[in-house]
């Protein structure tokens, strides 16, 4: 079985996840819908150079759908936001909900810091953090998550030890 794990790239600090999520609420919002995701999709390209580490799609039900994006930092995301593409189609979607509201949209933000990431992967090719992080082999205390994780080794009685 080959067993991977992942870290951030040593030029990361803290990562800055963010998910995006497009929720319709009538079937008059799909063609509009349809459209944002292909704007996203364009404006990903143009954000892989400003600090998007990686972004990936995700479909939870036929009106349930975004993305789920890696930042270098927040500033950078906030940064590239504030900029068009992303500050046209904002003002653009925005308009809609008020106007016709058959869509929604979420973002759900979180930074994470590095010693606050731990990652394996058992037979799987590089997702997530793998295809943009730095890897290795899972050794001595980096074969648990309470070891990548640095937190040290829980006895049964729950006391932690080093």
């Amino acid at each position: 079985m080959q067993r991977m794990i992942a870290r951030l790239p040593e030029s990361v600090n803290e990562l800055c996840l963010l998910r995006l999520g497009l929720q319709l609420r009538r079937l008059s919002g799909l063609p509009y819908a349809r459209r944002l995701k292909r704007a996203l999709d364009e404006s990903v390209r143009e954000a892989s150079g400003q600090g998007l580490l990686l972004s990936e799609s995700f479909k939870l039900a036929w009106n349930h759908f975004g993305l789920l994006q890696y930042w270098r930092s927040f500033e950078e995301l906030e940064a590239w936001s504030r900029r068009p593409p992303h500050s046209e189609w904002w003002r653009e979607a925005v308009e809609r909900m008020r106007t016709k509201g058959d869509f929604g949209i979420y973002h759900e933000t979180f930074l994470v810091p590095r010693e606050r990431i731990e990652s394996i992967y058992l037979n799987c090719v590089p997702a997530g953090l793998a295809t943009f992080g730095s890897s290795g082999e899972p050794t001595g205390p980096n074969t648990t998550s309470r070891g990548r994780l640095g937190l040290g080794l829980k006895t049964r009685d729950g006391v932690t030890s080093d």
